[in-house]
C-alpha cells in the first residue's frame, strides 16, 4: 500500500489515536481531519468520507486533491501558499470556506452556483480589485451570510507586497498590525513568529526595497 504524505499520516494518527500503516478502510473512515504544515495534499483523494478539513502551513499552491470531493462541507485553510481556489466550484457539499492568510488573488470561482456557501473568510489574502470590489459585494447581495475580508489598508499593504515580489500577508488581530510568511518557502512554521509592525512604518520598509521587509522577521515575533 502506497504510504500517506508525511503530515497526513501524522494527522491520521492523530485522529484514530494509533500507529501506522493505514489501510483505506482506516481512511474510509474519518470525517474530520487537521493537518499541519504538508507539503502535498494529494493522499486526501483518498478519504472518501471527509466532511471537515483544518490545513495550516500548506506549501502547494492549488486544491487540485479535494476536487469533485463529494462530501466536504468545511475547508479552513491558513498561513498556506494557496493561489488557485479553482477546484471549489466542484464541490457541491462546501458550506464554509475559510481560508484566510494565504496567497489568493483570483476568487472568480466563488461566482459559480455553490448553494450551500454560507460562510467565505479571506483574511490577509492579497485579493485583485475584482476580486476584492466586485465579487466580494456579489457574494454579500448573493445571500452568503458571512463574508469576512481584510479592511481597505491592510489589503492594498498587502497587494503592494506581494507587487513588489514580497509574497508576505500583513493583517490586524485586535489592536496589532502582523506580517506572516505564508506557506512554506521562507519557514518551515508559517503560523508563528510574526512580525509587529504598524502600516505606515511597513510601508517605510518596503519603500526601501523588499529586501528590507525580510529582516523584520529577525527582530522580536509577534
Amino acid at each position: 500500500m502506497r504510504l500517506l504524505e508525511p503530515q497526513v499520516e501524522r494527522a491520521v494518527q492523530r485522529r484514530l489515536q494509533r500507529n501506522p500503516p493505514f489501510s483505506n478502510d482506516d481512511l474510509a473512515q474519518i470525517d474530520t481531519l487537521a493537518v499541519l504544515f504538508p507539503r502535498d495534499l494529494g493522499d486526501l483523494a483518498r478519504f472518501p468520507m471527509l466532511k471537515s478539513l483544518h490545513v495550516v502551513g500548506y506549501g502547494g499552491r492549488d486544491l487540485a486533491a479535494l476536487a469533485g470531493h463529494p462530501r466536504l462541507a468545511a475547508l479552513s485553510m491558513e498561513f498556506s501558499a494557496l493561489a488557485d481556489i479553482s477546484a471549489v466550484r466542484t464541490l457541491p457539499t462546501i458550506r464554509s470556506l475559510q481560508l484566510p492568510l494565504n496567497s489568493i488573488e483570483d476568487i472568480t470561482a466563488l461566482r459559480f452556483e455553490l448553494p450551500k456557501l454560507y460562510e467565505v473568510v479571506l483574511t490577509g489574502n492579497p485579493l485583485s480589485e475584482e476580486s476584492y470590489h466586485e465579487v466580494v459585494p456579489e457574494l454579500r447581495q448573493r445571500g452568503t451570510e458571512i463574508v469576512t475580508v481584510s479592511e481597505e489598508r491592510e489589503w492594498q499593504i498587502t497587494r503592494k507586497l506581494y507587487a513588489a515580489g514580497v509574497p508576505f500577508d500583513y493583517f490586524r488581530r485586535g489592536d496589532t498590525y502582523l506580517l506572516c510568511r505564508p506557506g512554506l518557502e521562507f519557514t518551515d512554521k508559517p503560523s508563528a513568529a510574526h512580525a509587529e509592525i504598524g502600516p505606515e512604518e511597513l510601508e517605510a520598509v518596503l519603500r526601501r526595497g523588499p529586501e528590507e521587509v525580510h529582516k523584520l522577521f529577525d527582530r522580536k515575533a509577534g
